[in-house]
């Protein structure tokens, strides 16, 4: 409670005290290293470091893709630490958008039907799942390409319908890893708009990148190294290399 006895909002993410080791042979690999910090509804938070400095790990644990070994992560409230599978499933289905590098569509299959296809997995079943579907890409700009199947769209426009796709099922958190990786400068930047755009409406945008220029288009840099977190700070302008 605060002070003035209104209950503070829970974190749509609350790290506290976070380890992952993993055994390798007779090997112990730590991963993560005592991580904490708290990510609120409606922030656009970077995460960013080196190959092998944890920030995957961190964000499979975001995306309640796996689980710590010690230390606690809660996901809009909830430990995935006591959850099992099928609870981790529901949770991911329910609670995080995925968007990745590569769009991962099906190929034969239209922009709104890829963009309806987490609603087939809904139970119960979802009678306006086209509507809803519908809605996403008129969303993200594609009102006009729904029945394009990905070769038909450009690399840009395949993102923004992943996008769709990761808003269908009115998630808590969008989780995008290296979303503009397979694009050139020009449609990166109207995809790093597209999120700001999406945060602006208040929706919790969290991206992992090595990009300076990507992580520039958030609000909050959480950046880890070696397994621990060495910066957590605003960001208000261009990131350099030496800020980095």
């Amino acid at each position: 409670m605060t002070a003035a006895g209104i209950a503070s909002p829970v974190p749509v993410v609350a790290a506290r005290n976070l380890c992952k080791t993993y055994q390798l042979g007779e090997q112990s690999v730590h991963a993560l290293r005592e991580v904490s910090f708290d990510i609120q509804r409606g922030e656009f938070v970077a995460i960013m470091g080196p190959s092998g400095s944890g920030k995957s790990t961190l964000m499979n644990m975001i995306g309640a893709l796996d689980v710590p070994s010690s230390g606690q992560l809660l996901i809009d409230g909830t430990d995935i630490g006591t959850l099992d599978r099928d609870q981790l499933a529901a949770l991911r289905n329910h609670t995080i958008g995925f968007v990745f590098q590569q769009f991962n569509l099906l190929a034969r299959t239209s922009a709104l039907d890829n963009v309806k296809l987490p609603l087939t997995y809904s139970r119960p079943r979802r009678a306006d799942a086209t509507d809803i579907a519908r809605s996403c890409l008129e969303k993200v700009g594609l009102g006009a390409r729904m029945d394009h199947v990905p070769s038909q769209l450009s690399g840009g426009q395949q993102q923004r319908v992943a996008i769709a796709r990761a808003l269908v099922n009115s998630p808590s958190i969008i989780l995008a890893d290296e979303p503009t990786g397979a694009l050139d400068s020009a449609t990166s930047l109207e995809i790093l708009q597209l999120f700001e755009s999406l945060n602006a409406q208040g929706m919790t945008v969290i991206m992992v990148t090595h990009e300076l220029d990507v992580a520039s288009h958030a609000r909050r840099l959480l950046r880890v190294k070696d397994g621990r977190l060495v910066e957590d700070r605003a960001v208000t302008g261009a990131l350099t290399e030496h800020q980095s």
